[in-house]
């Protein structure tokens, strides 16, 4: 058997782990400035992690995106991937690494594999330099207005009187549902954190990963999400939010029941909804919202080293 090596730039591994772990994607968003590390055996690639410079000194997995880390193929020994771990640190610091931050995936997309990295990085020498709960579903026969809470249900069934209707859309409908998530930004006072160029960018490279819903108010858009299929078992809600006007008959719900059960339908194992916290700052109501939905809690952690 050959010897397991480091190859840096070969971009091999797009078979291994989620969207955000694929070398199409990180090229999309590194530009020519990042790494793409693979653990290889021959023609085999064992493990991938790639990493962008944030800042002076500073490389981040991922240089966007939620997460990324490192994914590896099932039944990899723990020594295998240590030791990939091991090189590609050091490859790291040859380039003038000072500082490394590592974004895992949420415990619960697969806790096993978030157990196996956070103790890796640990004996290594990382800290937890943040820490937030993700929430996210699993996906079982139930409809999700089983799992509501009692309001919720009653905003569901109010949404289905009005003659909302929730439904996912093609990729052609990207523009119409930017507006309507960058309006409800901008009326908090927020803006969206991707351009909708670099959206397109990205449905033209991954045209099956986007995927589109709304829910209806006659013609007009009341609500909208645009979500990520990570993987056959993920689907992550990237941005969901009403158009102003909309928040007091709440059609998110309704959109939130399209999305689990286009789940069902689809055979997606897990639906994510991101965070609801920046570290120690909490946003109790919206904690409370995804879990009056159904969602529940998991940990996601930023491991942080800082290199001699």
């Amino acid at each position: 058997m050959a010897e397991a090596e480091l190859l840096e730039n070969r971009y091999h591994g797009d078979s291994l782990g989620s969207l955000f772990h694929q070398a199409a994607f990180h090229r999309l968003h590194a530009g020519g400035d990042g790494l793409f590390f693979e653990w290889a055996e021959g023609n085999q690639v064992l493990a991938s992690v790639h990493f962008t410079p944030a800042a002076d000194g500073l490389w981040r997995s991922p240089g966007r995106g939620t997460f990324a880390g490192y994914a590896w193929a099932d039944g990899l020994r723990a020594e295998q991937l240590f030791a990939f771990h091991d090189a590609a640190m050091a490859r790291l610091a040859a380039r003038g690494a000072r500082r490394v931050e590592i974004l895992p995936a949420p415990m619960a997309h697969d806790p096993q594999r978030f157990s196996l990295q956070t103790y890796l990085l640990r004996t290594r020498g990382f800290r937890i330099s943040q820490c937030d709960l993700n929430q996210s579903l699993d996906i079982d026969t139930r409809p999700l207005a089983e799992r509501m809470s009692y309001g919720n249900v009653k905003r569901l069934r109010k949404c289905q009187r009005e003659g909302f209707v929730s439904a996912a859309l093609p990729l052609e409908a990207l523009p119409q549902v930017y507006e309507t998530l960058a309006a409800n930004r901008h009326a908090k006072g927020h803006t969206m954190s991707m351009s909708l160029q670099a959206l397109q960018a990205m449905s033209a490279q991954f045209p099956k990963a986007l995927q589109l819903f709304s829910c209806q108010a006659g013609a007009e858009q009341a609500a909208a999400a645009l979500c990520l299929r990570l993987s056959p078992a993920v689907l992550y809600v990237l941005y969901w939010g009403d158009r102003p006007g909309y928040a007091q008959l709440s059609p998110v719900v309704a959109l939130a029941d399209a999305i689990h059960t286009h789940c069902q339908t689809q055979g997606i194992a897990q639906l994510d909804v991101g965070t609801s916290t920046v570290d120690t700052d909490t946003n109790f109501g919206l904690l409370q919202f995804k879990g009056g939905l159904g969602f529940g809690e998991s940990l996601k952690l930023r491991m942080t080293l800082e290199l001699p």
